[in-house]
C-alpha cells in the first residue's frame, strides 16, 4: 500500500470543529439478551449530546464505503461524500490513506468489542457446569443478531483481511487489534477443557471466520446453518 495521499484529497481548511467529547460508558446487557447494535452515536458521541464527533462520522462512513465498494473505493473524497462533509474534511483528520485505514481498523474493533464480550460471557456461563451444556440455539440467535447488526463492519473487515495478505501494514494492524478477541477465544477454550488454549483458540477463531464469511455473504434463511456451524466450532475443542 503506497504511503501517499489520494490524488483527490488536497487539503483545504475546513470549518473549525469542537474537539471530540468524552465517550459515554457502555450500558450493561443481560447475558440472555443480545446487545444493542453499537451505533455511531453510542460508540462515538458524548454522554447526552446526541451528536457524533466528526472523526467517528468519517470512520463509520469509511466502513460503509469499504463494505460497498471495497478497498479500491476507499478514498478521501469517497468518505467525504458518504459522510456529507465539506471538501478537505477527511484530509484534515487523516493526512494519508494509510492513516485512514489504520483508524478504520481500530474503529471496527471498538464496534465488535461489546458483542464479542457478551458472547464470551455467555459461553463461559454455559461451560461453568459439568457436564457442559451449551445452548446452541440461543448462541446462534445471539451471534446472528450481532453479525446482522454489524454486517457492514464484517464485510469491511473481510475486505481488509484479504488486503492484509498482501499489505504488511494492514496485516499487522489487524493482528494487533484482534489480540483481545484471541484472548476471548482462549478463555472459552480453557473453559471447554483445552490443554493448549492458544492453539485451540486460534483454530476456533479460524473456523468462526469461515462461518462468518458464509453468513454475511450468503445470508441463508435456514437458522440451522449458523447453529450447527457454531456447534462444530465449539466441538473442535471438546472432541
Amino acid at each position: 500500500m503506497p504511503h501517499v495521499n489520494d490524488p483527490d484529497s488536497t487539503p483545504e481548511t475546513p470549518a473549525a470543529t469542537p474537539p471530540p467529547t468524552s465517550v459515554a460508558p457502555a450500558t450493561a446487557v443481560s447475558p440472555a439478551t443480545p446487545a444493542a447494535p453499537a451505533t455511531s452515536e453510542a460508540a462515538g458521541s458524548g454522554a447526552g449530546s446526541g451528536k457524533v464527533d466528526r472523526r467517528t462520522l468519517m470512520l463509520d462512513a469509511s466502513i460503509r464505503v469499504l463494505a460497498t465498494h471495497g478497498l479500491r473505493g476507499l478514498t478521501h473524497r469517497a468518505v467525504q461524500e458518504e459522510a456529507g462533509l465539506p471538501n478537505g474534511s477527511v484530509t484534515y483528520y487523516f493526512k494519508t490513506r494509510d492513516q485512514l485505514i489504520l483508524a478504520v481498523i481500530e474503529r471496527m474493533a471498538t464496534l465488535d468489542r461489546a458483542y464479542a464480550g457478551e458472547v464470551t460471557h455467555e459461553l463461559l456461563r454455559m461451560t461453568a457446569v459439568r457436564p457442559i451444556a451449551v445452548d446452541y440455539a440461543q448462541l446462534a440467535r445471539f451471534t446472528r443478531s450481532w453479525w446482522d447488526a454489524t454486517r457492514e463492519v464484517q464485510l469491511a473487515r473481510l475486505e481488509l483481511e484479504l488486503a492484509g495478505a498482501r499489505e504488511p501494514l494492514v496485516r499487522e494492524a489487524l493482528i494487533r487489534c484482534q489480540a483481545e478477541f484471541r484472548g476471548f477465544a482462549e478463555l472459552v477454550a480453557l473453559a471447554l477443557g483445552s490443554t493448549n488454549a492458544r492453539l485451540d483458540g486460534h483454530i476456533m477463531l479460524a473456523m468462526l471466520q469461515g462461518v462468518l464469511f458464509d453468513h454475511v455473504t450468503r445470508d441463508w434463511d435456514d437458522p440451522q446453518i449458523l447453529e450447527i456451524g457454531l456447534r462444530r466450532v465449539i466441538e473442535s475443542v471438546t472432541l
